[in-house]
């Protein structure tokens, strides 16, 4: 398993920008054209906040506290509605609009969530390669296939200390019937982004 341990993520237009790029590559992996046959395609919204002090990057509210982006929440707001903007138009190509789109912070910005909700089963999820930490030499990258309650969980990280692995980005998915919600965050333990898919699928299912 991995280690929890979250760091302070630079959330600027730039950095922003391309951990929303990748998402597309990302989830364009996780779940492939699986919504372009649905009977529902109505979008799905998504809440502005969740349980537990999670809240939408495109609130001022969410940049409260986070000394790196201190007077410049209204311009930050902008970027991420931009990224979203993005992320709506790019997914809307595979979906036919039967979607929801956001990022969550927690803590000022030290976590930050990329979530994608889809009125589809979920598809299979593997890395292109599963090896054992523990026969690595430290500091060498690693890709993990965990559980996480109900949902399956992508850790790619470094090898650490006796082993462990510290995540450099976790990628989750949990569906219930015909809804997938995926989740991916940067320094985030599998334990914490599992949470989030779970909150987000309860509030929306």
């Amino acid at each position: 398993m991995s280690d929890t341990r979250n760091s302070d993520v630079p959330l600027t237009g730039i950095a922003l920008g391309a951990v929303a790029l990748a998402l597309v590559v990302v989830f364009a992996v996780f779940l492939p054209k699986a919504v372009g046959d649905t009977t529902d395609a109505s979008p799905i919204t998504l809440p502005k906040t969740l349980p537990g002090g999670y809240t939408s990057a495109a609130l001022p509210e969410a940049w409260k506290g986070n000394s790196n982006v201190a007077g410049q929440e209204d311009q930050i707001v902008q970027q991420v509605q931009a990224e979203l903007d993005f992320g709506d138009s790019q997914l809307k190509k595979t979906t036919g609009g039967s979607f929801g789109n956001a990022i969550y912070l927690k803590d000022s910005g030290q976590s930050i969530f990329f979530v994608q909700a889809f009125r589809a089963a979920g598809g299979a999820v593997s890395p292109g390669e599963i090896s054992d930490p523990s026969k690595l030499q430290q500091g060498t990258s690693v890709d993990q296939l965990t559980t996480v309650g109900d949902a399956t969980c992508i850790v790619t990280g470094t090898v650490a200390t006796g082993g462990q692995v510290q995540p450099a980005q976790t990628k989750c998915q949990q569906s219930d019937g015909d809804l997938t919600v995926q989740v991916t965050a940067p320094s985030v333990a599998a334990s914490d982004v599992a949470k989030v898919a779970a909150l987000v699928l309860d509030q929306i299912n």
